[in-house]
């Protein structure tokens, strides 16, 4: 699903936000894709108890060598998904408190700068841990002097860790985000008031949804990334194992909550929905369902077609009547 998300923002790529989409479905790919190579095999590997049987493991001997090169790929992407989230929040925000000053703010272009500044900040942040790890003799992963050592613990992987990761995009992301509800539930109350002299557009409730959309997401990156980060709380200050079962448990939400986005996309994003039936080859369901709908008939349309349905022009009206009356 990620794959596809990022296909088909690939194919829009219309607006600011559906770069950062495209970017943010391009790290879920990466983090997804990380976790299916490591987890299953660290937990097949975990089963077998003697040295030498490890030793003799394929299982065993593919998840060393790729824990070694993949886990921390997976470290940038979630770091670089972390901050694509704080991006897709300021941007919603510029839409709905800077609508005049969005279109110079808010380009394609800035997107991609920002995702490339996101990407290559986040590598730098986690280049460290592509040297916490290596091969030994016999070719099991073991702990280099790096990773075993107490600072760098302390100061780098937590500290630094909380801060980066949680604490601040975090704060950005809740502070955004509960002014982003404010303006868009008067913005509702607004329409509510003005639809009956029809002066809403259906750019600006289109523009809405997409900001509804976007704070879902926050939402639910929020909530998912709320077991991961008490991980580093327990691990730091909890002198005796505590339930064990929380790691695995919140790996599996971060997987979640990168793979329930394009979930997110199909319910808010019709643009996104008819171009990923497109991609996969369902286009007749599209044409089906817009054929489905019937609009009124009126003599507008014989002068000049001032007034055209979505689904059918005069033209076709005229020759789907059994009568053949002219429009």
């Amino acid at each position: 699903m990620a794959v596809m998300s990022a296909v088909v923002f690939a194919k829009l790529r219309n607006s600011s936000l559906e770069v950062l989409l495209c970017g943010l479905s391009l790290f879920d790919v990466v983090l997804l894709t990380s976790s299916i190579m490591i987890y299953p095999s660290m937990h097949q590997c975990s089963t077998i108890h003697e040295p030498s049987e490890r030793h003799k493991s394929t299982v065993c001997h593919f998840f060393w060598r790729v824990t070694v090169f993949i886990f921390p790929l997976s470290l940038i992407a979630q770091a670089g998904s972390v901050w694509t989230y704080v991006a897709v929040t300021v941007d919603r925000f510029i839409a709905v408190s800077f609508p005049i000053q969005r279109r110079v703010w808010s380009t394609r272009h800035n997107s991609l700068i920002v995702l490339v500044i996101i990407t290559v900040i986040s590598a730098l942040f986690k280049l460290p841990s592509f040297f916490e790890v290596e091969l030994d003799r016999n070719g099991e992963v073991i702990p280099t002097d790096l990773r075993k050592n107490e600072f760098y613990i302390e100061f780098y992987l937590f500290y630094l860790y909380v801060a980066f990761i949680q604490v601040i995009p975090w704060t950005i992301i809740i502070a955004l985000n509960a002014v982003i509800i404010r303006k868009v539930r008067l913005a509702y109350r607004a329409q509510e008031v003005m639809i009956h002299g029809k002066l809403n557009t259906k750019r600006e409730d289109a523009e809405r949804k997409v900001t509804v959309m976007a704070t879902v997401m926050t939402t639910i990156f929020i909530v998912c990334n709320i077991p991961p980060g008490l991980n580093y709380w327990v691990d730091q200050y909890s002198k005796t194992p505590v339930y064990r079962q929380r790691i695995p448990l919140s790996n599996v939400m971060v997987c979640v909550n990168s793979a329930s986005n394009m979930l997110i996309y199909c319910v808010f994003n019709v643009r996104f929905r008819r171009a990923a039936l497109k991609l996969l080859g369902c286009q007749t369901l599209i044409s089906t369902r817009q054929g489905s709908v019937v609009t009124r008939l009126t003599n507008e349309c014989g002068h000049g077609g001032m007034l055209r349905s979505r689904v059918a022009t005069c033209e076709n009206l005229h020759s789907r009547s059994p009568e053949g009356t002219a429009c």
